[in-house]
């Protein structure tokens, strides 16, 4: 036995809080289409047919093995992929980098706001019934994430009701501040927050270069600007709903900030707490934003790299931290070009990040949080995991060797941030709580 009493060779339940889906436009979304919306559906497969030379272009370009993947579309592909990376369960968004988009919105969903809410409605319809259809193959290991037409509140509850029904459990929260939405403080959004936490639902929000910049023109840092903000607008939502009162009315809201860089759950406590005390605003909320955000907010470590597993082990938020691989985009730890005989990028990358951090610790960032934030039924993931042949904590305790590990070319295994050192005092300090526990 390991720490705590840790099974050191029982595989280990490792879900993904951060994937990608792109069905077909016309192959796979059109024949889920309103008879009405038709027409305007083909105009604009013929609209983005103009923009396909382009696609194709980058695509080329970018000729990575993980772009052809039958997994951008196929749920029997997909498990196949998850099972040789040991992946119990992972959660499903939009936009898998193989250049197909939703009807009249494109790759960036942000853009929704450009066009008539109605068409914007429907492509979230059409979208979120193909993804029910595909998540049927497995619904406890394809947790699609429902998109809601934010701007109608009342619509967006019954689109809820209608994915519960429906076999979905998971929500992609926008991010806050879009045209034409309310801001999440107000209290009419209080009817969806009943809603979220009497289904199930988890708020989760996925970072982007940002819905209202064009990082593709413009002068020097204009991309890394876009990407900086778009990540700061995806966190706002802590800030709204803690001081807004809505975690203090709604104690099971729960709220999942996915893909962010790295180093600013922590600092982001201490930020709320400062301003709350410094200008007296004492006594609107119960408790210290710092103990809302403890109790709600989860950080969504797509790739996370060992400074922060040990981040999260030093600062104490190892409960709020989720593991994703953001499969199948080129830069996430999943790499088709990893030979059969290989070990999978994917453990390779486990045991890089996890081979300090203690066992239990472990465990919890890898699926255990994720279980209990998304209400996933353990019982069938620790069948699946054992089938598998998931990582045991053996496994993730043993360092790769340094020969073994891939040149940082951003190809996800250095982690989120890039190869941020780790001290060696940092790591001193997390192998004295691996011995604590183990006494």
């Amino acid at each position: 036995m390991g720490d705590d009493g840790i099974d050191m060779d029982r595989p280990a339940i490792v879900v993904s809080c951060d994937s990608h889906v792109g069905p077909k436009l016309v192959e796979h979304l059109r024949p889920y289409c309103p008879k009405k919306y038709l027409d305007a559906f083909d105009d604009d497969v013929a609209a983005q047919a103009k923009q396909a030379e382009a696609v194709t272009a980058m695509t080329a370009r970018m000729a990575h093995p993980n772009l052809t993947r039958d997994g951008h579309w196929d749920p029997a592909a997909r498990l196949a992929d998850m099972d040789g990376d040991g992946v119990a369960a992972e959660l499903i968004w939009h936009f898998s980098q193989n250049g197909e988009n939703l009807p009249w919105i494109g790759q960036g969903l942000g853009t929704v706001f450009k066009l008539q809410l109605e068409l914007g409605a429907v492509a979230y319809q059409i979208y979120n019934r193909w993804l029910a259809d595909f998540c049927s193959a497995d619904p406890e290991r394809l947790l699609g994430l429902v998109y809601i037409p934010s701007w109608d509140i009342d619509a967006s509850i019954e689109t809820l009701k209608w994915a519960r029904e429906n076999g979905l459990r998971c929500l992609n929260f926008p991010a806050p501040s879009r045209p034409g939405v309310k801001e999440y403080n107000e209290l009419a959004w209080d009817p969806f927050w009943s809603a979220c936490t009497d289904l199930g639902f988890a708020l989760s929000t996925h970072s982007s270069g940002g819905p209202f910049f064009d990082f593709t023109r413009g002068p020097g840092g204009m991309q890394i600007i876009a990407y900086e903000g778009g990540s700061w607008l995806a966190r706002r939502g802590v800030w709204i709903l803690t001081y807004g009162e809505v975690f203090q009315r709604h104690p099971d809201l729960k709220l999942v900030i996915t893909e962010q860089v790295e180093g600013w759950y922590a600092p982001t406590m201490h930020e709320l707490d400062s301003f709350y005390l410094t200008f007296g605003l004492t006594g609107t909320l119960e408790k210290l934003p710092s103990e809302y955000i403890r109790e709600h907010v989860f950080l969504g470590a797509s790739f996370i790299s060992p400074w922060q597993a040990l981040d999260a082990v030093e600062n104490d938020y190892v409960d709020n931290v989720l593991w994703g691989r953001d499969y199948p985009h080129i830069e996430g730890v999943f790499q088709a070009t990893r030979q059969p005989d290989e070990e999978p990028m994917t453990k390779l990358a486990l045991r890089h990040v996890f081979s300090h951090v203690p066992s239990a610790d472990a465990l919890k960032m890898l699926g255990a949080n994720a279980i209990r934030v998304f209400g996933l039924d353990e019982p069938h993931l620790r069948s699946v995991a054992d089938r598998i042949g998931s990582s045991t904590p053996r496994d993730l305790a043993h360092a790769p060797d340094p020969a073994s590990l891939p040149p940082n070319d951003g190809n996800g295994f250095i982690g989120q941030s890039g190869p941020r050192p780790v001290e060696p005092e940092r790591v001193a300090r997390a192998e004295r709580r691996r011995e604590q526990l183990r006494s």
